[in-house]
This record gives structure tokens, C-alpha cells and sequence, in this order.
């Protein structure tokens, strides 16, 4: 979203002053490990799902030496779970489609984790969107979604019918769009085959779809609730990234048994059968750099002191500004990095606010039966982005969506919700520097008033709720910068609006890069969320030396 007040140019040079500040505090001692005495083939920045995807995979089908560095405590990024006491919560995977039994995704997280993940299927209907006046309860499979929507809208079905066609068209032009990024020959013949027989068009966005084709106010705003799995409204989301989102999730969702921090356990130890290791609270502070090829990293550990680690290989999972804006020393050719940091400052990434929830006692006695609800104040998204810094202070949030870890994971041994809203990064940007968990009392009165907002705005849809309340605990978008590194707290990587996704700009988001020896992988690579990560890992993996290609994935996938 174009962000009035916010310079471009500054945006870029408080990146270089933070590095320089960061150059001149490393002090003079440095333990270098390298390939010779530490053995590593591979280095990964971050371990969220993408690095997780490269780091199985190239250890169990190229034997390779990984070493993943994580600068949170725990691994897995946005799949990691937490607790307190008997209560679990995940921070990121609430739920995901298209991973029925047989699927291709499903056969790919199988191969990933060795076999160790489970997928537990979620109710149906799965997302129920509640507005002051409707609910629309989204029933699994697109004719029972088309038909549930045309009772509600009559007049309405001719579009309503065109609409889902379009979306399986668009999702599929998406689709092609990554497999045309892709190492092996075939994925990119196919992707460009296909993309001549798809809807392209990134230019059009949501809202303008839906105006052109849909009369009804409401219908617009329901078809579009679900905007915020992307963290784009209407106005600003390509019409081609909605569709891959609506899409996914068409034939139900699910959720893995377990909770999610299964994942980073699962490639933890097939990582570590072939020699890699995953070290935690390791903070890159600067990708190494020689005769523009990367040799390793350099890296603060806990204890405060540096560390020089190198590999031949380097791939970072920590976005593409991050990487580019931050960990890139300044001296070395990276052609676009100067439109990157104009993008980053002109398009505020999206940040949000999670009430993390313990109950006393079983939410299904309220009706819930583990499906997600999105409750929403009115029916106009784009205002709801646009004023989502403005009830911080003083009033309740436009929307919220709630999720039950606890009746989504049959091993779940005490009853949980999320409630989770879009936030603005400006209300909490003065306690960016104060340690976490240890910030001052203003920081936590403003908590406590946006946690009994979230409660109390749960609490008149469904009566009774929080009576049923424990504990709770909030996180904020400083809570996301510190424990990710992320750029204010963002959570969907590189904003996803149409200029991103432009052919003039798609090199910022390459699985290779301009210095010899860096790599990408995640979400920025591919596209949002836990497959999107997921397939991050395998188009980069395409594209490393001695890597592995699309179509052995897929043949290796099979077998098991």
C-alpha cells in the first residue's frame, strides 16, 4: 500500500547506517568455521519453510551438510509453535488446502518431513464470515460454494458462476507464472504452454474484477473476506493472488496433527542424520562477500559474540529486502537495489496483532467445532485496511479472525483460540528498541486495552466467550520485528500488490541472484503462505549447484 509520510530515500539509508552501526559494534574477535573444519555444504539463513524444503531435501537426495541459523529461539519461523504451561498455539500455519490424501502438495510435505506429518481435516464448512447482519458459511467444494451463494444472491448466479471459472482460470495462470521461474526445462516449458491458455492479467486487481462483474454490495464483500490470507484488500490485491488463495482452500482445509512445530522437528532430523545442524538465536549480520561471490555469512550468536561461517552455498529465506537491503554489503553489484528499496518504501508491508487465548474449559459447548470464523464490523475491506492503525488507541478493530489450534489438532492437551487483527506498525514503533518481554508500562497498558478490545469484540458475536478465558497474551508487530527481522513486523514477505510482480522486477525475487553463490527461497520466491514457502524451497532447489529438479521431486515424491 502506498504510504503517504513515508520518504523513499531514507527508507534505503536507514538500512546502510544500521549496517554500518552494526559493522563498527562487532568487535575484533571473530571465530571463523569453515568448510574445511566445520564440513558444510550449505548455508540457510532462517528456517522457516522454504529453507526447511532445501535443507530436507538436498540432505536426503544429495547427502549435502546444511547448517541452518535461526535468530529466534525456536525453529520452524512462522511454523513454530509455543507454549505456556498445558497451552500450544502455532504463530502462523492456522490452517491450509489442497493436502487431501494423494495430493501432489500433501505428497511433498510427506517427502519433506520423511513421512512424519500428519494432516487432520477440518469441519465443514471450514471459514465462516460474519457480518452485522449475514454469515456466510463456506461449504467445501465450488459447486456447493457456488450454489450456497447464488441462495443467498439470486440474481446473482449468472456472475457468481463466471466468478468461480475465473478464479480457477487466474489460479492457474499464477501457477504457470512459478513453474516458469523453475530450474528444470520441462517445468518452464510447461509454464509457458500453459500461461498462453490461463488469465494473466496482474494489472487487474480484486475490487476491480468484482465491480465490473458484481452488482451486490454484500456479495462483493464476501467473496472477498478472505483477503486477509494475503494481507491485501480489494483495492490493492491482484485478482490473480486472490484466486490462487480462494482456490486453495476450495475443496476444505486442514491442519497439521500435532500442531505445526512438527515440521522444523520432522527435517531437524534428517538434517542432522547427514551431518547439518540447525543452531538457533544466531543472528546474520552480513552475507560474506568475495570477488562478488558469496563464501559465508557472519553471525552473532548468543553470548554477543561474531561468528564467520562458510559454505560454498549460501541461501537466504529472509525475504528478498531483507537480504538485498540489509545483509548484501553495499559494495556489491545488485542492479535493482535501488528500485527494491523505492518498492519497500513506498509499499508498507503488513503487519498484525495476535491474542494468543487459554481456555478453562471446551469452546464447542459455544458452538465452535474448529472451523474459522472472520468477524467483521461493516462491509467495506478497503476502509478496514486503511484505518487498521486507528482503533489502537481508543476503539475496537474492524475485524478479526479466530481460530481454534486446540479443536483442529486431536493432540492438543489444553483448548486454545487465536484472534488475530491487522495492525498498523506506527502505534508501536518507540518500543522497537526496548527488550522483549521487558518493555515499559505503557507498552503493556496498550496491550492490555487491545486485548480486551479483541476479547470484548468476540464477546458480543458469541456470548459467553470470554467467560471461558484463562490466559491470554498478545504479540505485536515489535514483537514480529524482533523475533523475525522483518522490515515493521511483516509477515506476508514482499508486498504482494501488482509493481511486484511486474516482468521488469521479477528479478528481485529470483531464486538466483546477481552475486555468484546467493540464493533465495520462501514465500518471495513463489508465492504466500506454507505451500507458497514450501514451493520457494523446491524452485530453488532447481537451481542449485548439484541440485535436485522438478520433475526427480516429483518422481522421488511418488515413490515414497
Amino acid at each position: 500500500m502506498p504510504t503517504a509520510g513515508i520518504p523513499v530515500a531514507p527508507v534505503y539509508h536507514v538500512h546502510r547506517q544500521r549496517a554500518a552501526q552494526s559493522r563498527a559494534t562487532l568487535g575484533r574477535r571473530v571465530q571463523t568455521v569453515s568448510a574445511e573444519n566445520g564440513n558444510y555444504d550449505i548455508i540457510l539463513i532462517g528456517s522457516g519453510m522454504g529453507a526447511l524444503t532445501v535443507a530436507s531435501l538436498m540432505a536426503q537426495m544429495r547427502g549435502k551438510r546444511v547448517l541452518i541459523l535461526e535468530r529466534h529461539f525456536r525453529a520452524g519461523g512462522f511454523t513454530h509453535a509455543f507454549q505456556r504451561g498445558r497451552f500450544s498455539w502455532d504463530v502462523g500455519v492456522h490452517y491450509i488446502g489442497d493436502v487431501g490424501e494423494g495430493s501432489r502438495l500433501a505428497r511433498f510435505f510427506a517427502l519433506v518431513t520423511g513421512g512424519k506429518l500428519r494432516w487432520n481435516r477440518m469441519p465443514d464448512p471450514f471459514d465462516v464470515f460474519e457480518y452485522p447482519d449475514l454469515t456466510f458459511a463456506h461449504p467445501v467444494g465450488k459447486e456447493r460454494f457456488a450454489e450456497a451463494l447464488a441462495r443467498l444472491f439470486p440474481s446473482e448466479r449468472p456472475a457468481i458462476k463466471r466468478y468461480v471459472k475465473d478464479v480457477y482460470s487466474a489460479a492457474n495462470g499464477f501457477s504457470m507464472g512459478i513453474m516458469r521461474r523453475n530450474a528444470s526445462a520441462v517445468a518452464r516449458s510447461a509454464g509457458r504452454l500453459g500461461s498462453a491458455f490461463f488469465h494473466s492479467n496482474w494489472n487487474l486487481t480484486t475490487g476491480a474484477y468484482l465491480d465490473e462483474h458484481i452488482r451486490d454490495p454484500k456479495l462483493k464483500a464476501i467473496l472477498a473476506s478472505q483477503w486477509g490470507d494475503y494481507g491485501l484488500p480489494p483495492s490493492l490485491s491482484p485478482f490473480m493472488l486472490h484466486s490462487l488463495i480462494v482456490r486453495h482452500y476450495m475443496d476444505g482445509a486442514y491442519y497439521p496433527a500435532g500442531g505445526a512445530g512438527v515440521l522444523a522437528e520432522a527435517v531437524r532430523e534428517i538434517v542432522e542424520r547427514a551431518g547439518g545442524k540447525i543452531l538457533l538465536r544466531q543472528e546474520v549480520l552480513r552475507i560474506l562477500v568475495q570477488n562478488n561471490r558469496a563464501t559465508g555469512v557472519l553471525v552473532r550468536t548468543p553470548r554477543g559474540e561474531t561468528v564467520e561461517y562458510y559454505a560454498p552455498v549460501v541461501i537466504s529465506n529472509a525475504g528478498a529486502p531483507l537480504t538485498y537491503l540489509k545483509l548484501v554489503p553495499e559494495n556489491c553489484s545488485v542492479p535493482f537495489r535501488d528500485d527494491l528499496a523505492q518498492f519497500v518504501g513506498a509499499n508498507q508491508p503488513t503487519s498484525h496483532l495476535s491474542l494468543y487465548v487459554g481456555f478453562s474449559g471446551d469452546p464447542s459447548q459455544l458452538s465452535f467445532r474448529g472451523e474459522n470464523h472472520w468477524l467483521f464490523q461493516h462491509y467495506e475491506h478497503d476502509a478496514t485496511y486503511r484505518d487498521r492503525g486507528t482503533w489502537i488507541g481508543n476503539g475496537e478493530p474492524a475485524e478479526i479472525y479466530l481460530s481454534f489450534p486446540s479443536l483442529k489438532d486431536p493432540e492438543a492437551r489444553g483448548h486454545t483460540a487465536e484472534l488475530i487483527s491487522f495492525s498498523d506498525y506506527a502505534p508501536f514503533a518507540r518500543w522497537k528498541d526496548q527488550p522483549w518481554r521487558n518493555r515499559d508500562a505503557d507498552y503493556q497498558a496498550l496491550k492490555a486495552r487491545i486485548s480486551n478490545a479483541l476479547l470484548d469484540s468476540v464477546e458480543r458475536r458469541h456470548p459467553g466467550f470470554r467467560k471461558l478465558v484463562e490466559f491470554h497474551e498478545l504479540s505485536t508487530p515489535v514483537t514480529n520485528e524482533f523475533m523475525t527481522g522483518h522490515l515493521r513486523g511483516g509477515i506476508y514477505g514482499l508486498p504482494s500488490t501488482a509493481e511486484r510482480f511486474r516482468r521488469e522486477n521479477q528479478a528481485w525475487t529470483d531464486a538466483w541472484s546477481p552475486i555468484g553463490g546467493l540464493y533465495l527461497t520462501g514465500v518471495d520466491v513463489a508465492s504466500l503462505g506454507l505451500a507458497g514457502a514450501l514451493m520457494g524451497g523446491i524452485t530453488t532447489l532447481g537451481h542449485l549447484p548439484d541440485g535436485i529438479s522438478m520433475p526427480d521431486i516429483l518422481r522421488q515424491a511418488a515413490r515414497q
